[in-house]
């Protein structure tokens, strides 16, 4: 029998029982509750207090890669005639911070060409063969420890035509042990100067 309470709700004696039921039972649900977040409280305060446990054991050291060069590639420029007067030779001192030993490399080259509009430095590599209507005119080169000379060479006799002046001339020093991973055939086989950086993989930069 459905009765009509003081503020207006209906209900059932059953779903009174329950609700009475639910009341008495508020209390114990509040003191789980708070019981509950106490223990997880004092879970997380003793574990963020705790002591750090010990450092672990340093990992074993890599393999020590290959040590560089010491000595980078290095040049050096001048100007050389090459005249009647000279016998068609000139020598230029290597630079004192320069130190050249039987195994390094020595290559030459001369200025080609200048593009201004693109300001490019075009560097030919010596030897320079030259045909003429005398025959075969040779630019060519030699260095030793101390020097670096340039001369003409011929399959005929030099005369005053053949001659050159304000050739400028690159000389650039390449330190054995920077070779080892190249080969000096391959190197030597290099036209111009881009085409030698390019295949050492590093800049060449002026000796001090």
């Amino acid at each position: 029998m459905l009765k009509r309470s003081e503020t207006g709700r209906t209900y059932s004696s059953e779903a009174r029982y329950n609700e009475e039921n639910q009341t008495q039972n508020r209390p114990v649900m509040k003191k789980l509750i708070k019981f509950t977040f106490a223990c997880i409280s004092i879970f997380l305060l003793l574990t963020s207090c705790g002591e750090r446990g010990p450092v672990g054991p340093q990992g074993p050291q890599g393999q020590q890669g290959p040590a560089g060069p010491s000595i980078l590639p290095t040049s050096f420029e001048f100007s050389a005639d090459l005249t009647m007067n000279n016998g068609f030779e000139y020598f230029e001192d290597i630079p004192s911070s320069i130190e050249v030993l039987d195994s390094d490399i020595f290559l030459a080259f001369v200025l080609e060409d200048y593009i201004p509009e693109d300001d490019l430095e075009v560097w030919r590599k010596l030897p320079v063969t030259e045909f003429n209507n005398s025959g075969t005119l040779l630019l060519d080169y030699d260095f030793t420890f101390v020097d670096m000379r340039i001369f003409l060479d011929s399959n005929y006799t030099l005369r005053s035509a053949d001659e050159f002046r304000d050739l400028l001339i690159r000389g650039v020093h390449i330190p054995a042990d920077f070779t080892m991973n190249n080969q000096a055939a391959k190197l030597k086989e290099s036209e111009t100067f881009s085409d030698l950086e390019e295949m050492l993989g590093v800049e060449i930069k002026p000796a001090r």
